[in-house]
């Protein structure tokens, strides 16, 4: 199966699990499948999760589980039927089930919430994101389990902060930074300076490494990538109600969309994905940002209720990228 590099785990999880349903599924595909499996941890949670859902149709539209029995004359349309359903199968699900669900702290779609913790440090949360805290006498530890979080740390010299994500983690003593998880983890700092190390799942860590104020910095399953020059502003827009991006591929525009948004986006079309987004969109208006794009990049959209959004090329789309 061919992937999209800025697809979510979910979906990567969501496309093996109707492929290999299909009756043209290969040997070749089912050892592709489990080498995906194997090679992050966070895959097999995903996994699960899509089994359970597709398990719990009966109980959530008895309709639509009686249709994903029924034999296609074609299996493309079969595969893109059963996405769909699938799709909207999760959008419930998510509202059932999300993430971080007994978190100490979590917030819901589109909700932002500030909380400060114990010692004093505060901690932005944004939409969509959870986090459990852990506090010692010798360190100060929190896990962003989903989402993304900005931290103002009140310095203590005897325990230092460490907020850790996915198979890494950031350590300091005070500052204020930004975590986000999506495709792996992004560390961009506002003030100060944070130490980052990871941990891949198949090989020893890279040695860490210290992020500056204005910089950035992510990691994922392969390891941390070179620091970078940060967007500052870009980045911490969403604190003020905003979502800002330049130049970004619409998968990641979608992606984040997501997360203030109730139901589920799909994109359909191989390419669409890497066109070019630059624009700035109300966070509480996710409806006229996803018709904005549609318009500027020539898509169309349907809608199924809150449950569901398609977004489809036009014949006739044209590759200019939002705000241009």
């Amino acid at each position: 199966m061919e992937q999209n590099g800025t697809q979510s785990v979910d979906d990567q999880a969501v496309q093996w699990f109707v492929l290999l349903r299909d009756e043209d599924a290969t040997a070749e595909d089912r050892r592709a499948f489990a080498h995906w499996l194997a090679f992050d941890p966070t895959h097999e949670t995903a996994w699960r999760s899509v089994e359970r859902m597709w398990g719990g149709l009966d109980a959530l539209a008895p309709e639509v589980a009686r249709q994903r029995r029924k034999p296609r004359r074609n299996s493309r349309l079969k595969r893109g039927a059963a996405v769909a359903l699938l799709l909207a199968a999760i959008g419930i699900g998510w509202q059932m089930a999300p993430t971080g669900l007994f978190a100490d702290y979590r917030t819901a779609i589109g909700e932002r919430r500030m909380i400060v913790l114990q010692d004093g440090s505060q901690v932005d949360l944004g939409a969509a994101s959870a986090l459990d805290v852990s506090f010692s006498t010798g360190e100060r530890r929190v896990r962003l389990l989903t989402g993304e979080a900005f931290f103002t740390v009140t310095k203590d010299a005897a325990r230092p902060f460490v907020v850790a994500a996915e198979n890494g983690e950031v350590k300091v003593l005070g500052t204020a930074f930004d975590v986000k998880i999506a495709d792996g983890v992004a560390v961009a700092v506002a003030h100060n300076a944070v130490q980052v190390s990871a941990q891949p799942p198949d090989r020893p860590g890279d040695a860490p490494v210290v992020v500056k104020q204005g910089q950035i910095v992510r990691y994922d399953s392969a390891g941390i990538s070179a620091v970078d020059t940060a967007d500052l502003e870009s980045i911490q827009a969403w604190r003020h109600g905003q979502l800002v991006f330049r130049d970004v591929p619409l998968d990641t525009v979608l992606t984040e969309l997501q997360r203030y948004r109730s139901g589920r986006i799909a994109l359909i079309g191989g390419a669409l994905g890497q066109r070019r987004v630059t624009a700035v969109f109300d966070a509480t208006k996710t409806e006229q940002a996803l018709d904005t794009i549609a318009e500027s990049l020539s898509l169309r959209v349907y809608r199924a209720g809150g449950l569901l959004t398609v977004i489809i090329p036009n014949d006739s789309a044209e590759k200019t990228p939002v705000g241009d």
